[in-house]
């Protein structure tokens, strides 16, 4: 009898040590996932920091091409240079917003800026136009995401030329974050 209730003591003590091991990790996981999201925005916030102050290093050649003013062949890779920051920041944020469990409306911010910006700026619709040709004809493999991702730019594009058929924006804010 006595050691049926040592036994039953034990069951018990035992049952409660796995429950709490089980919280334990648990909350080490949830600890993990918080410093790991900490950690991506810092990135984010540090790669947008990094974008604008190539924008305003490089302010009179990428307002230009935003306005599609003609650019020298070093201004051009200037612009496009700033180009691809721009869409591979929002790219970035994109695929993290929808991997991370974000959701489509979450991750239609970044794809709705890309479209507003192509939009608003003759120039930056002619970067756009030909980067897009660019990557037509390489061999350069893309993610199984990037055909959703162009075709969300795509389908705001469409919905920008209906609502604003005759965008007039200032220039200072072309590829704004």
């Amino acid at each position: 009898m006595i050691s049926e209730k040592v036994h039953d003591w034990l069951q018990l003590v035992g049952m409660a040590a796995v429950v709490a091991s089980l919280v334990f990790v648990g909350l080490q996981i949830k600890q993990s996932d918080e410093i790991a999201m900490v950690e991506l925005l810092d990135s984010s916030a540090v790669r947008n920091l990094e974008l604008n102050a190539l924008r305003a290093n490089h302010a009179d050649i990428w307002q230009r091409a935003c306005w599609g003013d003609e650019l020298s062949p070093s201004e051009k890779v200037v612009a496009s240079s700033i180009y691809f920051s721009f869409v591979s920041n929002n790219w970035n944020a994109w695929a993290r917003a929808r991997a991370t469990g974000y959701g489509l409306a979450e991750s239609k911010y970044f794809t709705d800026r890309i479209a507003a910006n192509i939009h608003r700026y003759p120039g930056l619709r002619k970067i756009a136009l030909s980067y897009k040709d660019w990557r037509s004809n390489t061999s350069e493999l893309d993610s199984e995401y990037m055909p959703v991702f162009q075709e969300a730019i795509e389908d705001r594009l469409a919905e920008l030329e209906k609502i604003d058929p005759n965008p007039e924006y200032d220039v200072m804010w072309c590829g704004n974050q």
